[in-house]
């Protein structure tokens, strides 16, 4: 029988937020059937302008998750972020800068479980500090607030094309927001796993668009109509109507007989937990496998029977990757006492310190940011960083073991989408080789 989840249960949409540094993937909302090609919706032809760029300096808003400020609900370490992004970025200026300008850092720290934190980062960012570009952690839809609102490049996030569409400024990065899932439920539903299946398909909110517009529709392609579905709407400041709410879920799907559960994104690191409360066991295949590892990462003491033949999908990692490591290097000269601590966050038990998800975050954005700007040459506009982004071509990410490749129909990157399998014996999730 269910029970209301208590708050040391976790609060469901506010984890999400954060397990989004998780190296293994990420994913978000989808419009229609351009995935993997939002240059066929794409943004305007960029400004012959340069807000933050001087002789010699150019000015980037860096945006990070407070992780004290979900503390009470779930205790996640990821690093010092400022730390990591100024030991890389003294790296970068003392080679010379980009094109012979420094990178001047402003700071926007995020409270998680405030709704108008995002959007006051924004505005300090582009209206008060009036930076060239934002890097960074960004949730959903805030990349909107600078490419579409302010005007504003960015580098990071979640790009999808329904989003570009809307981007007013140069976007670039390295997650597809869930655009990508069109092609992996098919990796879900590998070797006829979901035929005669009755499926149910669970979301929060805010990807309740990737679940009706990309998701379902896959499922359908596949020859699976959903027997049941759910949308998570309690306010996530509220752990214990999360929890209810979820468990009605529970209830529903489990009176339809759904043997197997689709959990869209974020709710991949709540619904398990409120699941295991009760006796049912349905298949979970999550869409996200960054999301996932939320649930198998937390020291709270589990029931991991609710991730039996559980799969994911998510981008493949390459921790060891050179430039991952020369950043680990940087980091580890700039402060000793991380090292051998910059690890692979999949080689790590659950609960323990991970100040190597804000060393990647760093290395990452920093990398792709660093590479167009270079590409731009010295004459830095929207104009010249958008057309260096679009000749792009192939570009290692760091911690990922496929190359980003970046065009004007892939302004994400393109990377490709892999299936990620539960194994109990480590209570890990690993990627397939079958």
């Amino acid at each position: 029988m269910y029970t209301p989840h208590r708050a040391r249960h976790r609060a469901a949409i506010v984890l999400a937020a954060a397990v989004t540094l998780v190296a293994t993937g990420c994913t978000a909302e989808k419009k229609d059937g351009n995935a993997g090609s939002p240059g066929s919706q794409a943004a305007p032809p960029a400004p012959k302008v340069a807000p933050g760029v001087t002789a010699d300096s150019i000015k980037i808003g860096i945006t990070y998750p407070d992780m004290a400020s979900i503390r009470q609900f779930v205790n996640i370490d990821y690093g010092d972020f400022e730390l990591a992004y100024n030991t890389l970025i003294k790296k970068i200026n003392d080679a010379g800068g980009i094109n012979g300008r420094k990178i001047v850092p402003v700071y926007g720290k995020i409270n998680l479980i405030s709704p108008a934190a995002a959007q006051e980062t924004c505005v300090k960012l582009t209206q008060d500090e009036k930076v060239f570009a934002v890097l960074g952690s960004f949730n959903g839809d805030e990349p909107l607030c600078y490419v579409q609102t302010n005007k504003t490049a960015a580098v990071g996030g979640q790009l999808t094309a329904k989003r570009y569409a809307q981007a007013q400024a140069p976007w670039f990065a390295f997650y597809r927001g869930g655009d990508e899932l069109s092609e992996g439920m098919s990796l879900l539903a590998a070797n006829n796993s979901l035929a005669g299946k009755k499926v149910a398909v669970v979301s929060n909110i805010n990807e309740q668009a990737v679940m009706k517009d990309t998701v379902i529709p896959a499922l359908q392609k596949l020859g699976v109509t959903p027997v049941e579905t759910g949308v998570l709407d309690a306010p996530p400041q509220d752990p214990a109507a999360v929890g209810q709410q979820t468990g009605v879920f529970i209830q529903k799907f489990q009176a339809a007989g759904a043997d197997t559960v689709v959990v869209v994104g974020s709710m991949g690191a709540s619904f398990p937990q409120v699941l295991e409360q009760t006796k049912y066991r349905p298949r979970l295949l999550f869409t996200d496998v960054g999301q996932a590892n939320g649930y198998t990462g937390d020291k709270a003491k589990h029931d991991f029977s609710t991730l039996n033949d559980a799969a994911a999908l998510g981008f493949r990692g390459g921790w060891d990757a050179s430039g991952n490591q020369d950043c680990v290097a940087a980091l580890e000269a700039a402060a000793p006492d991380l090292k051998g601590k910059l690890v692979d966050a999949a080689t790590l038990p659950p609960g323990a310190p991970n100040p190597g998800a804000s060393a990647s975050q760093a290395c990452q954005n920093l990398a792709l940011f660093k590479a167009i700007a270079d590409k731009a040459g010295k004459d830095l506009s929207y104009e010249t960083f958008q057309n260096a982004g679009f000749t792009l071509g192939s570009l290692p990410i760091p911690t990922y073991s496929d190359p980003a490749v970046y065009a004007r129909e892939t302004p994400h990157g393109n990377i490709p989408v892999r299936l990620w399998k539960y194994d109990p014996a480590t209570q890990k999730f690993a990627v397939s080789t079958g």
